[in-house]
């Protein structure tokens, strides 16, 4: 048998087993574990190549007998639960119909099981790609349509939120209250090509008027500090989501009016929660919020306004905080609650805590204090300052930071799925779920994707002068694809709601055309459940310094002056 170079082979099919791939201007490098396909008889698109009939393409095989609808060849598959990987990923109808060897089984050896290929094949040539699952924002402030595309253009293909538009409570608040309010919002993201699951209002300490929310479709709650958040509402709220399996999300009394951090924490009473901008300059309890990271039944999150920690964080979220809650500051009670909320040491010791994975999840916090264009953004370049200042993990061998790579992918995948109810549809690239898929170029891994699928076709895409002769001149710019366009936006989208909203035929009350999909599994999980981020270390908050720590070691990091993945690839 002829052989090739390792150099040679890398140029035509990518990097294989033990080929180490550097993310951005970051000092990450991951290193691909396995190669799942057959090396010598690769599928290859092209001119010359092996995706041809009776080739790599079987010849008589059919649609209706199971050849891939679409192929993404030679990838390399960065994902949470797969780890780093080499292989050929099928779709069909919409879904990943398996990961492995694709190709003609007449002649190549090992191809996988539902991975043919055929004359009813299209195929997206991942030789010098990365392929992760669609990113999941699970904290979005639904102030305007455009976020959607916004995301779309830093690789989230699903939002979990809530709001009405610009009012003053959106602005502040991730809630979509009251039936009216929730069935318009469902309607309203008909055509936009992004799945979606909003957030009832679960401040109430009545059992009516949360019940009517679910029943009108939303999967899950959100209680707020600003619609009041004492004990008797966290109950409450928790009563009726064990009830009908949906989750909680909270911000809690930054005052401590009401309470303190160990009165919510005693109304949890052991029951699973999951706390927004678990730091607290997001809101929540003052100075010490940051301790319920700690707890087996919280299930943490951060958002982009403090991460990473830099050297302009402490002036900016300042400005942040007036503008989204409604302050005044002419006011000097309403300049206290703010500056009572932003904390350098607390911020700080975030990045550590999501650097050792106690914090699980990154989200945006959009247009109300966070960025919803750089959620992935954010976590790579805190995964690469990370390394910087505090050196490689401890479970990273010398040769690669796969695991702290993948650590911080699944904040943005998997963990947001399993904690929201959807890890059976989305979080992940695994055979099954649906094909919301992101491919990026190394060089611009985290901030600027190449393209967007949903639900298997391409709907957000990098793309020159529609008028040009190829797709590649100037202007270059983020453009709707096929995939986000017509009806077919409603067949590549879901809509989340509760199992007893789908049950009683909300989408047919409605008249949705996009799919209606149940949560599931919500109201059993622990931190043990938070894929690559499930430590519960004890956490301590000295009242007066605020500085953490962290099973007795203080947490903390110095401020960032520079970082990876900014200025090389913004102007801003």
């Amino acid at each position: 048998m002829s052989q090739i170079s390792r150099q040679e082979y890398a140029g035509m099919y990518g990097p294989t087993t033990g080929d180490q791939i550097r993310l951005g201007d970051t000092d990450l490098y991951i290193e691909i574990e396995k190669d799942l396909r057959v090396l010598g008889d690769e599928v290859m698109y092209g001119g010359g190549k092996t995706l041809r009939d009776g080739m790599g393409s079987a010849s008589q095989a059919t649609s209706a007998e199971g050849v891939v609808d679409l192929v993404i060849t030679n990838v390399t598959v960065v994902d949470a639960l797969l780890g780093v990987v080499k292989a050929d990923v099928g779709i069909k109808d919409g879904r990943i119909a398996g990961i492995g060897k694709a190709g003609n089984p007449n002649i190549m050896d090992g191809v996988t099981p539902g991975l043919v290929t055929g004359p009813g094949t299209d195929a997206i040539s991942g030789e010098h790609l990365i392929l992760t699952a669609g990113g999941i924002d699970a904290h979005v402030h639904l102030v305007t349509p455009q976020q959607v595309y916004a995301a779309l253009s830093n690789g989230v293909t699903t939002l979990w939120g809530g709001g009405t538009g610009p009012t003053d409570s959106t602005n502040g608040v991730t809630i979509t209250p009251g039936p009216w309010n929730i069935h318009n919002m469902m309607r309203s993201f008909e055509n936009l090509p992004i799945n979606i699951g909003l957030l009832g209002k679960g401040n109430s300490s009545g059992r009516a008027p949360l019940v009517e929310q679910i029943m009108a479709g939303v999967p899950s709650f959100k209680i707020h500090e600003d619609w009041g958040a004492p004990p008797a509402v966290i109950r409450s709220c928790l009563a009726v989501a064990d009830e009908y399996d949906v989750q909680i999300s909270i911000h809690t009394d930054t005052l401590n009016e009401s309470g303190y951090i160990e009165d919510s924490i005693a109304a949890f009473e052991g029951r699973t929660i999951h706390t927004f901008h678990t730091e607290g300059a997001g809101g929540g309890h003052a100075p010490d919020i940051i301790k319920v990271a700690g707890q087996m039944n919280v299930l943490p999150a951060s958002t982009t306004p403090t991460v990473p920690y830099g050297i302009n964080s402490q002036s900016e979220l300042y400005d942040m905080i007036m503008v989204c809650h409604n302050f005044n500051p002419k006011v000097p009670s309403d300049v206290a609650f703010v500056e009572s909320r932003i904390r350098t040491e607390t911020i700080a010791a975030e990045d550590v805590l999501l650097d050792e994975g106690v914090i699980s999840m990154m989200q945006s916090d959009s247009q109300a204090m966070g960025r919803v264009g750089e959620t992935w953004l954010r976590t790579v370049q805190l995964a690469g300052q990370m390394k910087n200042v505090r050196g490689k993990l401890a479970e990273d061998s010398d040769a690669n930071d796969n695991f702290r790579v993948l650590r911080y992918v699944a904040k943005m995948t998997i963990n947001p799925a399993i904690t929201q109810g959807v890890s059976h549809v989305i979080g992940s690239v695994s055979p099954g779920k649906l094909a919301d898929l992101v491919l990026w170029e190394p060089a611009f891994f985290g901030t600027k994707p190449k393209m967007v699928l949903k639900g298997g076709m391409i709907a957000w895409s990098i793309m020159g002068d529609p008028n040009a002769s190829l797709p590649t001149p100037q202007p270059v710019y983020y453009r709707p694809m096929f995939g986000a366009t017509g009806s077919q936006v409603a067949k590549n989208c879901v809509t989340f709601v509760s199992r007893a909203a789908h049950e009683a035929g909300v989408a047919e009350q409605l008249g949705l055309q996009r799919q209606v999909m149940p949560v599931y599994g919500c109201r059993n999980l622990t931190k043990r459940d938070m894929v690559r981020n499930d430590r519960t270390p004890k956490l301590e908050v000295d009242p007066e310094t605020f500085a953490v720590k962290m099973d007795g070691v203080h947490a903390t990091v110095p401020a960032a002056k520079n970082l990876p993945l900014s200025q090389l690839y913004f102007f801003s």
